[in-house]
């Protein structure tokens, strides 16, 4: 659990309650795009490749291996960089807050946290026989502030999910009440004894 907090910039004081990651359709689009632009490039490098031999134009032997590098490079991040981030990304509910992680390999690293208490409602959106049959859907989280909506797309199990942030919602409020009311009256136990002592300064000098 500590790599996870570590991860996901939890505070010492907090308790992380469960996380998750997206559901994997997340990755279809730039696994599909990536699979077609890969297959189009080698079949062009092929093409091209032939020409030269065939043309024996030594010439463009450096420009053709640049434009390979550079091509490799590309379907490397764009298809096997994705799967990498599919365990970077993370949203962790701790019992303070709901913290969404952003990470990639290399180039980024963010974290977003809405406060349990800002937290006015959250819904399930799920339209679409995809989604429904595939079981993942969108959490929208209403704040009780004037900002926008907060929206966590492609959340595997999301009326599992939104029961659990609404327990640990519900746990949090009720940690709060019971700790102002233990502080209300800690702080009546003490001021009780100087309101005592007070009153007895007053008769000593009515007297």
């Amino acid at each position: 659990m500590s790599d996870l907090e570590s991860h996901g910039g939890v505070m010492k004081y907090e308790t992380v309650q469960f996380f998750f990651r997206k559901h994997w359709t997340h990755f279809l689009k730039p696994l599909i795009f990536g699979l077609t632009v890969g297959l189009l490039a080698l079949f062009a490098f092929l093409i091209l490749g032939i020409i030269l031999i065939v043309f024996q134009i030594t010439v463009l032997y450096a420009f053709f291996a640049f434009l390979v590098i550079i091509a490799s490079i590309f379907i490397i991040d764009t298809f096997f960089l994705q799967l990498f981030n599919f365990f970077f990304n993370v949203i962790i509910v701790t019992n303070c807050r709901i913290i969404i992680a952003r990470k990639t390999v290399f180039l980024k690293n963010d974290n977003d946290a809405i406060d349990l208490t800002k937290i006015q409602d959250i819904g399930v959106v799920a339209h679409g026989l995809f989604r429904n049959y595939l079981n993942y859907g969108a959490l929208i989280i209403t704040l009780s502030t004037s900002a926008p909506p907060m929206v966590i797309l492609f959340v595997p199990n999301p009326h599992y999910y939104l029961e659990q942030m609404n327990r640990v919602k519900r746990e949090h409020i009720l940690e709060r009440q019971e700790r102002r009311v233990t502080e209300t009256s800690t702080l009546q136990k003490k001021t009780k004894p100087i309101d005592y002592l007070r009153d007895i300064d007053k008769l000593n000098n009515v007297s």
